[in-house]
């Protein structure tokens, strides 16, 4: 059989295992992987390098023999699991972030019970790599933003551009140009990195050689994306704000960015030359796989999945259940109401159940809201910022009513709304409070919801504390609303 060409220069196996790693993990958490293939499928976005990064990546570790000894250990499986633990908390609160994080970690796992702790150790350069397309980079945003704007800003001065900068708007007279999130460059920095990385991961040995070559790509990627930032300024304003680069100009990064890798490419062949005789990935190991060594990978995998395969068959049997309300009795005289919660401008995505209650409390006409959620996914959640309990509400404070502790708001139309939250048996009034109950009953899985009243006092009262005063047992009965 002919061996030679590319294929001489891959591991099949290493290959197949690792594919089956990565699949595994996707069956696991599919949710975690939809969330990736959105972000990596943005084109000329921050992380559209997403798919290229992983392929490359995959392609380093099956081409580097030097990590390919295969001597199976079983120390990762406690790792895999507290990874399968990790995600299963991040999921609790639905913190995307977290789960995304997990995940290169799980990989390295899956490595080291493969070769062993010394030789997974080569493996870590390629494998943190994949960190450099997860949105916790999103955190060099706004010092990038700043950085870009007070470069440019240097430069309208020197060449005497007419323009008045304030703060990321630059206002020139025939329009607005801003340093938006998208001109700080945090794309092309991570793809500078990822160049820089792995050249020097493949061609260079010396530490002090591999920093400057990774250093050198980080300069000129901040360089470039300064000089198109300035160049579109410049295109703006000799244009009169007409050129059509000044609204679509992504692809123009990109080839600023070529220019100068060709510039990093020159630079690095001089730092090979300073470098010693360069030791390459070493000749074809000769992998067998041994009963231990597949124990070992799979119990690893298996140490991992185990979490979020619960967490799944457990939800599936949750959504499997019906909701029924009791109402206490300060609350029993309202009676059931047909229609959706937009009716009462109250706002809850995905929600599994609602059901709105009215009638009429002394003078006021109330209205009980109760809406919950069997279980609880990205998007799907109590907790969300496009959630709301009535449209329109102004200086939302807390307060205790009755001896137990309620938020309290008015609306624009002059309604008063309470609310709390409901997490199993934890009655919490705080977003983080109701995040942090979740977490505490992770095993448990509770259901989740939100009891609002709201009260028509036709713009006649003062405040939430007036109507608190005449409906104190009505507002302090909602922690005894119970859902099951």
């Amino acid at each position: 059989m002919d061996t030679s060409g590319f294929f001489s220069a891959v591991s099949g196996k290493a290959l197949a295992i690792i594919i089956a790693v990565l699949v595994v993990m996707g069956l696991a958490v599919p949710d975690t992987y939809q969330t990736l293939h959105t972000l990596w499928s943005k084109n000329n976005e921050t992380y559209s390098h997403g798919y290229i990064l992983l392929m490359f990546v995959v392609y380093v570790l099956v081409t580097d023999f030097r990590w390919q000894k295969f001597s199976p250990s079983f120390w990762p499986v406690p790792l895999a699991l507290a990874a399968g633990l990790v995600w299963l908390a991040a999921n609790a609160v639905q913190v995307m972030l977290l789960q995304t994080l997990v995940l290169p970690g799980v990989l390295w796992c899956a490595l080291a019970a493969m070769v062993g702790l010394r030789n997974s150790l080569k493996t870590l350069v390629p494998v943190l790599a994949l960190y450099l397309a997860l949105p916790i980079m999103d955190v060099l945003v706004v010092p990038l933003q700043n950085l870009t704007t007070w470069v440019n800003t240097q430069l309208i001065h020197a060449i005497g551009i007419t323009a008045y900068i304030d703060g990321y708007d630059i206002h020139m007279p025939y329009g607005v140009m801003r340093i938006a999130n998208g001109c700080a460059g945090l794309n092309y920095l991570l793809a500078g990195v990822c160049l820089g990385v792995f050249y020097a991961y493949l061609n260079l040995q010396r530490l002090s050689l591999q920093l400057k070559a990774v250093a050198l790509i980080v300069l000129l990627s901040l360089i470039g994306n300064w000089i198109r930032v300035f160049l579109l300024i410049l295109i703006g304003y000799e244009s009169k704000m007409q050129s059509e680069l000044v609204y679509e100009h992504g692809f123009f990064g990109w080839v600023i960015f070529a220019i100068l890798a060709v510039l990093f490419f020159f630079y690095a062949k001089r730092l090979e030359k300073q470098d010693g005789e360069f030791v390459g990935s070493g000749a074809k190991p000769e992998l067998k796989i041994t009963g231990r060594m597949t124990t070992a990978l799979v119990a690893t995998m298996v140490a991992f999945v185990a979490f979020p395969v619960w967490w799944a068959q457990t939800n599936s049997q949750q959504n499997a259940q019906s909701l029924n309300v009791t109402l206490p009795g300060p609350l029993q005289s309202l009676s059931q109401s047909d229609g959706e919660l937009s009716r009462i401008g109250a706002t809850y995505e995905g929600h599994d159940f609602s059901q709105l209650y009215n009638g009429q409390q002394g003078a006021y006409r109330t209205t009980l809201a109760v809406v919950s959620y069997r279980t609880q996914a990205q998007g799907k959640e109590l907790i969300y910022y496009a959630n709301q309990p009535a449209a329109g509400l102004t200086g939302s404070a807390t307060m205790t009513v009755d001896g137990v502790t309620v938020n309290a708001a008015m609306t624009r139309r002059g309604q008063a709304v309470f609310w709390l939250y409901k997490i199993g048996d934890s009655v919490v009034t705080s977003d983080v409070d109701a995040k942090l109950a979740q977490l505490k009953q992770i095993f448990s899985t509770p259901g989740a919801s939100a009891f609002i009243l709201q009260v028509d006092c036709r713009g006649n009262c003062a405040g939430p504390e007036e109507i608190a005063q005449a409906l104190g047992k009505q507002i302090g009965a909602l922690k005894d609303i119970e859902v099951k």
